[in-house]
């Protein structure tokens, strides 16, 4: 198996499945306000394209999503002929039961390490339940929202039985990112290929018992680009060369940058996996900053279907958690 495993080279996608345009502000100073859900009608054209690289989409799930059609059901299809994942992803704002912190006018949605851990092992108990009632298979896989974990996060996880995380975004540090009234985390040094986060090193209190000890780190595919790779960009933008300079590249679609992921494909030919994270709200137009328009999501799937044409001849497609049981397997 582990032979096998090695030799093999594996594409995850993972999908960021939430309401329309979470980027802006959920909380606001008179409550929560409502959250849509018309992507949910958008996502049935993305796993058609999937399916035709062989490619099995992990959709991670958030509260607003488990309820929102023909999302659900046509996942549960997908699910049961084996051509999705359905993992969790949970925005702690409007997850139950709900608690509302002291409104910061400068903040914006809080991460969940804002909640007390009283409230947050309910919630995410709550959303774990949730997809496994809705779904009929309980998640192993997950992403916390706004890229959000900690020792404690984890090690939650771990005793609600998820044996794969992909929150950690390797080189990006989240420290300007606010939330509530707290910053995000630094990811800054964190290691870029999957890697086991052990609980006794994480979270000292813990007391030994049957659990499982760890928890499969899966970081989505961000690298560096040598400066030689960035003149062009600081030619253009000669006010934002520092900036630039620092920048990393992700495997993610923003409109404007195919030849930056098909650079990326290129330059991680000998890992073993390259992850692709977009979001489902980033599906339809107007469901998020980047894609406003159709004719923006007609250059979307454009882009998509190049670049998956492109991966699809060296690599193989797999979920998050069939990735976790090779890698399990191997490192026996």
């Amino acid at each position: 198996m582990a032979k096998n495993f090695m030799n093999n080279k594996y594409f995850i996608i993972s999908i960021d499945t939430e309401g329309d345009n979470i980027w802006k502000r959920v909380t606001t100073a008179s409550g929560m306000r409502e959250i849509q859900t018309e992507n949910a009608k958008y996502i049935l054209k993305f796993q058609r394209l999937c399916e035709k690289y062989h490619f099995k989409p992990t959709y991670l799930v958030n509260y607003e999503m488990a309820k929102a059609e023909p999302f659900v059901s046509q996942a549960k299809e997908w699910q049961s002929d084996g051509k999705c994942e359905i993992g969790m992803h949970m925005h702690a704002w409007n997850t139950p039961p709900i608690y509302n912190l002291p409104f910061n006018r400068k903040g914006h949605n809080p991460f969940a390490g804002e909640y007390s851990r009283r409230i947050l092992w309910k919630k995410l108990s709550t959303m774990t339940e949730m997809l496994e009632d809705t779904f009929g298979e309980r998640p192993t896989s997950h992403r916390g929202g706004r890229w959000y974990i900690d020792p404690w996060y984890i090690h939650a996880l771990i005793k609600l039985g998820y044996r794969v995380d992909c929150s950690v975004t390797p080189g990006i540090n989240w420290n300007k990112t606010i939330g509530n009234t707290m910053y995000g985390p630094d990811y800054s040094n964190f290691p870029r290929d999957a890697y086991f986060m052990d609980r006794k090193k994480l979270h000292k209190s813990v007391k030994q018992s049957r659990m499982p000890d760890a928890i499969l780190q899966l970081p989505p595919t961000i690298i560096n680009m040598p400066l030689s790779d960035k003149i062009e960009k600081m030619l253009r933008k000669p006010l934002e060369i520092k900036e630039i300079a620092k920048e990393k590249v992700w495997l993610r679609p923003n409109g404007v940058n195919l030849n930056e992921m098909l650079y990326i494909v290129k330059k991680t030919g000998n890992r073993d996996y390259i992850e692709f994270m977009l979001h489902s709200s980033e599906l339809m137009p107007g469901g998020s900053p980047s894609f406003r328009t159709e004719r923006s999501i007609e250059k979307l799937y454009s882009d998509l279907s190049c670049l998956f044409s492109e991966i699809g001849r060296v690599r193989r497609g797999i979920t998050l958690v069939e990735y976790a049981t090779l890698y399990a397997k191997m490192s026996k």
